[in-house]
């Protein structure tokens, strides 16, 4: 294999302009939902705000449809990365973090958190594109919340008489509801600080 020469400098790895191209409209699609909601964020829109043409949108993703799956799944995958480097340790404390990690995440994104909101209250329809994506969402955390709890549970972190189905609930509601109260007063209610007291009383109300 040949070397380097100051005549061939090696070469730097570059993200791909179409790969590139895809993220920035993941992105206009992402904040003309906060805006307008599925029902009003249109292809040609997006295209507009990208400076390309709908067939540019269309060759990275084939209909509406898949633009918006597209910009929910981009949005979990960076939940799920946050809460994995944090939920490495299986424990209590360790899974507490990891939801409060999650919510910091959020609080710096207010545009993300009123897009998916939005979505989430527009898909309660069964008719939306996105119904069945927020079914399987919530049936897939809460499932994943109970195995962990079931876990600590049995190492003797969480209480055995706890009911927690209904903690993974109550702790869902929460961050929803307190995302909302922030997306319409954020002078008024500190995301992080609200839900990190609730998640500290949750501890001592489960912990064995």
């Amino acid at each position: 294999m040949p070397e380097h020469t100051s005549d061939s400098p090696p070469r730097t790895r570059r993200a791909p302009k179409g790969e590139k191209r895809r993220e920035e409209v993941l992105d206009a699609a992402l904040g003309l939902y906060s805006l307008e909601g599925y029902a009003g964020a249109s292809i040609a829109r997006i295209a507009d705000l990208v400076g390309i043409s709908v067939a540019g949108v269309l060759h990275h993703f084939p209909n509406k449809v898949a633009l918006l799956m597209a910009v929910l799944t981009r949005r979990d995958e960076v939940n799920q990365k946050v809460a994995d480097e944090v939920q490495s340790e299986p424990t209590l404390n360790g899974f507490i973090e990891g939801l409060q990690q999650i919510n910091r995440s959020n609080a710096t994104a207010p545009g993300v958190i009123r897009a998916f909101s939005i979505l989430n209250a527009e898909s309660l329809v069964d008719s939306h594109p996105a119904w069945e994506w927020f079914q399987s969402r919530y049936q897939m955390i809460h499932g994943r919340m109970r195995a962990r709890l079931d876990y600590l549970v049995a190492a003797g972190e969480v209480r055995g008489d706890v009911d927690l189905d209904g903690v993974i609930q109550q702790v869902l509601a929460m961050m929803d509801g307190l995302q909302l109260q922030w997306l319409r007063f954020p002078d008024k209610v500190d995301l992080v600080k609200n839900f990190e007291s609730y998640m500290a009383q949750v501890k001592r109300d489960i912990q064995a």
